[in-house]
């Protein structure tokens, strides 16, 4: 169990000084610690959600089975972004920054970073989860059930913790503090859902809000 811990940290700390360089590399030595923190964070709670969502639907599985699912998800998920580091790492160093008439590709850049970790977490989750369930011989329906009821609480959790414990990026020109927790976002987002939302439908900026993210005064 050390072994998997450990290597968790490490890779989520990789992919996390790869996301935090599109800031800057006060952000990316800041995100050795925070994405660490929020997979450890989020398992943790996701353990007890796990076996009590679990134990509604059988009671085969026990507390250590389920803790070690989720401890071994969250290895694979930190596995997977961490091979994805190199790419986003070229990312965060060449994109289009931002100006007076719009955040340039910096949307686009933290929008592909949301879909990489989702689409992660569920592979890894799956995964594990298949071969858990498969053990105790549960059927196709329950476990499929099982498994979606454990995905809707890891985006549940795994999300507000992010959004908590943000900034993980940002644009390079505004600086912020470690943690931001219920500060609403530059978009005025108050929420993780809100801030997907205006990802893709996004508001107005003020002109004194692009004038600050260009560097002007």
């Amino acid at each position: 169990m050390l072994k998997t811990v450990s290597v968790l940290v490490l890779c989520s700390a990789v992919y996390g000084f790869s996301l935090g360089l599109v800031h800057s590399l006060k952000f990316a030595l800041r995100n050795l610690i925070k994405f660490p923190l929020l997979l450890v964070a989020t398992a943790v709670v996701c353990c007890l959600a796990y076996h009590v969502a679990g134990r509604f639907l059988t009671a085969k599985l026990s507390l250590w089975d389920v803790q070690r699912l989720v401890v071994e998800s969250f290895r694979d998920l930190a596995l997977l972004l961490a091979s994805l580091a190199p790419v986003f790492l070229f990312l965060a160093l060449t994109l289009a920054p931002p100006n007076e008439e719009d955040l340039g590709e910096y949307p686009w850049f933290l929008g592909m970073n949301v879909l990489c970790i989702s689409v992660c977490g569920s592979c890894a989750l799956v995964r594990q989860a298949r071969v858990l369930l498969h053990r105790f011989d549960l059927s196709l329906c329950r476990t499929a059930v099982i498994i979606g009821a454990w995905l809707g609480v890891s985006l549940l959790v795994g999300s507000q913790w992010a959004w908590y414990l943000r900034p993980f990026c940002g644009v390079a020109t505004i600086d912020a503090p470690f943690i931001l927790g219920t500060e609403p976002d530059y978009q005025g987002a108050t929420d993780f859902f809100q801030a997907v939302h205006n990802l893709f439908d996004p508001p107005p900026l003020s002109a004194g809000y692009l004038r600050h993210v260009s560097g002007g005064h």
